[in-house]
């Protein structure tokens, strides 16, 4: 076969496994409390500045998209839970926008998983003392203090 039919194959077998291996390196990173050097392509991955600033763009529009004088958004979001933990994802996100102070990838790994977690806090009926616990365990570790 010629290798140009088979280019497009290869690079979604490609992505695949890059997929793959960020989800096992995403695993072992909250999983462990140090730094792995065999994981550090990962933990330079989810701290540049591009992701931060995604990061905290995608809080900051959670919390615009709770709005009550807005119509709900097609996702399921706990809108009044966010809107009780409106300061909180707030001051999370201003966390992430200054890039000054430094962040750890274990915290922007709770964060990532906390708006993109479909079946999580941020979009179940949980309430908003669960979304305040993972909020608060998402500064901890962004900060270290975990």
């Amino acid at each position: 076969m010629s290798s140009k039919l088979l280019a497009p194959v290869r690079s979604w077998e490609a992505r695949r496994a890059l997929r793959s291996a960020r989800r096992a390196a995403d695993e072992e990173l909250i999983a462990s409390r140090l730094p792995s050097p065999r994981l550090a392509w990962r933990a330079a991955e989810l701290t540049t500045d591009a992701n931060r600033l995604e990061l905290a763009r995608s809080l900051t529009e959670v919390v615009h998209a709770a709005d009550e004088r807005l119509l709900p958004a097609a996702a399921p979001l706990a809108r009044a839970a966010v809107r009780e933990c409106r300061p909180q994802l707030l001051e999370l996100a201003a966390r992430l926008y200054d890039l000054s102070l430094p962040v750890t990838a274990r915290g922007m790994l709770r964060i990532e998983r906390l708006l993109r977690d479909g079946g999580g806090v941020l979009y179940g009926s949980g309430g908003a003392e669960r979304l305040l616990a993972a909020v608060r365990q998402a500064r901890a570790a962004v900060d270290g203090d975990e």
